[in-house]
């Protein structure tokens, strides 16, 4: 029997108060839906709207009519079928960061804005990357087409990763979805056809406190009717958008993730929707908002608990770090948000690659991340006790022996099966071998990132898909087919770099 580990904080009694407080608020304050879709839709089944000023009020047996409808298992598929994630409530999944407005230069070191090529080549690195299962867009490329962002993004994905692509910066205009969708076709062919096996997902965030912008709004709506899986994030900051106490901001993010299974799910009952735990801490000494704080380490526990009530598949920030470069506070900050989240007994962790509030990327750090995703997915699986694994044989068979039990052969057969950690870079010789190695592990993830992209290649589209992604681009945005921010998508990041 594999035992995993797993960490509550609340009672019964706290996650049903919670939901009950959360059916409260929503009945009585209502939640603004800067939509006339989306209104349209709750009233028509029975909600009361206030056209007047955008709020719609949910009654309580709406949103439990509409949790129950939301699945628990589904896959969000790989082009190849190599690196699906499936959700299944056991699996951990790890997720890159996403839509950092910065990027460590590597030649330079210097901090610059992002571009399409760091978008191209840490799409690349993270296919690479044994761990990751779901790709976000890492950066918001800054040198593409702004108002056409997702659509490069869309490309970019699928032509240097074969691994699921969950849009991060949600669609701000409604009139891409076609386009979108048109990218899936071109990839795997009628979508339709392949309702159980999505290779896109979207994430959308309302607006804290307690409204649903209009735009992203109406693209998630057409989304969601062509099946289309959504990650509904509500990011409240506490002491700013959310109340100033972990439980006020639990309950607001609470409120806001049912404010949007109940549009969904009435748009496509079914649909698959994705409970994702996004709050951050205003420091109120800096007047900036922390993506690290104890407080959202903490956070993590009781959203994986709401999870388990509404039955429904948990996606959990960590892997954050609010450090500027990669080094020690990156170190423990990654390493806490992630540990919390890994323990909470989540579907899906994101945070590979990104710092400082979630605003820079860092190639060396996505290699170190790689190694605490690592960590912490073998804590994560927990231990197998059985008769087996417990080998009281060989225990009594070795008894006194001074010959341990390096010689037994079941030592071996179990180090081949996984049973011991193997570090990428970390190192755990003596301290001499350190020393004479002379190397920091910023370094170490150097090499490593160069081998990994010297030797990886994801799975290739045809030349016919290429071009039909190319054409869509070219009559979205109206740029000139050879146009440097198109040509930049199809471009092999790493061998065509400039030297």
């Amino acid at each position: 029997m594999n035992v995993r580990p797993k960490i509550t904080m609340l009672t019964d009694k706290d996650v049903r108060a919670i939901h009950e407080a959360s059916l409260q608020i929503l009945e009585r304050a209502g939640c603004l839906y800067d939509n006339k879709a989306a209104l349209d839709i709750l009233e028509a089944h029975g909600e009361k709207v206030d056209r007047a000023t955008g709020v719609a009020y949910i009654r309580p047996q709406t949103v439990e009519k509409c949790i129950k409808t939301a699945p628990r298992h589904f896959v969000l598929a790989s082009r190849d079928g190599k690196n699906d994630a499936v959700i299944d409530g056991v699996q951990m999944h790890h997720m890159t960061d996403g839509q950092a407005s910065f990027t460590l230069d590597e030649k330079t070191g210097e901090r610059r804005t992002s571009t399409l090529h760091d978008l191209c080549l840490s799409t690349l690195l993270a296919d690479a990357l044994d761990p990751v299962k779901v790709m976000w867009s890492t950066v918001f490329p800054t040198d593409a087409s702004t108002d056409k962002r997702a659509l490069f993004e869309t490309a970019a994905s699928y032509m240097w990763s074969g691994k699921h692509f969950q849009m991060v910066g949600g669609v701000q205009d409604p009139e891409d979805v076609p386009f979108i969708l048109a990218m899936i076709d071109a990839v795997c062919g009628d979508r339709r056809k392949q309702r159980d096996r999505p290779i896109f997902s979207m994430v959308t965030c309302p607006v804290s406190p307690l409204k649903h912008d209009e735009a992203m709004t109406e693209a998630c709506i057409a989304l969601a009717k062509e099946w289309v899986p959504i990650v509904f994030w509500p990011m409240p900051l506490q002491g700013a958008t959310a109340p100033i106490t972990v439980a006020g901001t639990l309950l607001q993010t609470n409120v806001e993730f049912l404010s949007g299974v109940v549009l969904y799910q009435l748009v496509q009952p079914g649909l698959p929707m994705i409970y994702p735990a996004g709050p951050e801490t205003l420091d109120m000494k800096t007047s900036l908002a922390s993506t690290a704080s104890p407080e959202g380490m903490l956070l993590n526990l009781p959203f994986a608990q709401m999870c388990d009530f509404y039955q429904v598949p948990y996606m959990a920030g960590g892997i954050c770090s609010d450090a500027k470069i990669p080094g020690i506070q990156a170190a423990y900050e990654n390493m806490g948000t992630g540990m919390t989240a890994a323990l909470s007994g989540c579907d899906l962790l994101v945070g590979i690659g990104i710092m400082e509030d979630g605003n820079t990327l860092s190639f060396p750090q996505m290699v170190i991340d790689e190694e605490i995703c690592n960590i912490l997915s073998f804590i994560r699986n927990g231990i197998d006790v059985s008769p087996e694994s417990l080998m009281v044989d060989e225990i009594i068979r070795v008894g006194h022996s001074p010959n341990h039990h390096l010689a037994e052969p079941s030592t071996m057969k179990f180090l081949k099966s996984g049973q011991a950690y193997w570090p990428k870079i970390s190192f755990r010789g003596t301290y001499g071998d350190w020393k004479r190695r002379n190397k920091d592990e910023v370094q170490l993830a150097r090499e490593r990132m160069k081998l990994l992209l010297d030797n990886h290649e994801p799975p290739a589209l045809t030349a016919e898909v290429q071009k039909e992604l190319r054409n869509i681009l070219v009559r979205r945005t109206g740029f000139a087919p050879n146009d440097p921010r198109i040509e930049g998508v199809f471009r092999h990041p790493w061998k065509d770099r400039p030297v």
